[in-house]
């Protein structure tokens, strides 16, 4: 299957995910947040009962811009949900990747507390602090800050009832009646793995064969994500540089068990299948279904902060 640019139907996919970070680097809250920072609040809003609550932010410049390290304290009430990510991160208009420190996302349980994070910036954008679902991973309420023009005021985030506004297309429920009940049939149900599923073919399988893929290769890779949501599972890779994807596609195939059959993706961001063999009664759904499914992968790579 040709590798392609294309983005599938974004409006009915809005998920978020954190990269790990690069070696080296670590935030020192005492050196890089030395200095308090002016901001001002933008677009907030959360599911019932649920708040953050900013008291302070400081960084290692007094204005907030690309280049800058920023740390944020305050408190937050979780209501509507058992446990959540509370992550500080930044919307850039660039949808370039970067990379993310453990220091940007802290876990947090029902109830009230305070937080503490810190988050390197390097790329100009909309800075903000949001909830995210530990089950989907899709964003749940949150607050955008910052100053000047890089304050968002209009963002509408996910699943709770949004405040007022005018309506469009992508803010209405998606449905699987009408029109879109024959996408649906044509997709079929999610296919299971099998029972005698190659032990290469499984989560834990296909992320040894990325790390071994990687160490022939002689890259890094920042990120490696399985989407073992149906079968065939999926592999989801961020690169460290440009040059590093047809070094990675040469090693995987050179490895008897795996063959790419289909991807999306660029230079940096990168969703494929390397699953060599389907059963013959579900190859066709499979196929089907797996366009999508890379698409959707490959935007949750895209969209990461």
């Amino acid at each position: 299957m040709k590798t392609t640019h294309l983005m599938l139907f974004p409006a009915f996919f809005a998920l978020a995910l954190a990269l790990p970070a690069k070696e080296g680097t670590a935030i020192d809250p005492a050196r890089d947040c030395s200095r308090v920072v002016q901001f001002e609040l933008g677009d907030t809003q959360f599911g019932a009962g649920d708040s953050i609550t900013i008291q302070e932010l400081r960084g290692n410049t007094n204005l907030i811009q690309a280049g800058g390290t920023y740390c944020v304290s305050g408190t937050y009430t979780l209501a509507s949900q058992d446990e959540a990510n509370l992550s500080f991160f930044a919307t850039t208009t660039n949808r370039t990747s970067s990379p993310v420190d453990p220091a940007q996302t802290v876990r947090v349980k029902k109830g009230t507390g305070s937080f503490s994070l810190a988050k390197h910036m390097t790329d100009n954008g909309y800075l903000h602090l949001s909830f995210y679902s530990r089950k989907t991973g899709r964003d749940f309420g949150g607050v955008y800050f910052g100053e000047g023009q890089w304050v968002l005021h209009n963002r509408h985030f996910g699943n709770h009832e949004p405040a007022a506004h005018s309506a469009s297309s992508e803010d209405e429920p998606v449905s699987s009646a009408g029109a879109n009940q024959v996408l649906f049939n044509y997709l079929g149900n999610p296919v299971a793995p099998p029972s005698d599923m190659d032990p290469a073919y499984t989560k834990e399988g296909l992320e040894q064969g990325m790390k071994t893929a990687a160490q022939n290769a002689g890259i890094t890779l920042v990120r490696v994500q399985i989407d073992d949501s149906e079968f065939p599972f999926l592999i989801g890779v961020i690169f460290a540089n440009p040059g590093d994807k047809p070094k990675l596609k040469e090693q995987i195939q050179k490895m008897p068990p795996y063959a790419i059959s289909g991807s999306v993706g660029d230079e940096i961001t990168y969703a494929m299948n390397i699953v060599r063999h389907f059963p013959p009664n579900v190859s066709q759904r499979i196929q089907r279904r797996m366009l999508l499914r890379e698409a959707v992968l490959h935007e949750k790579l895209m969209n990461a902060k």
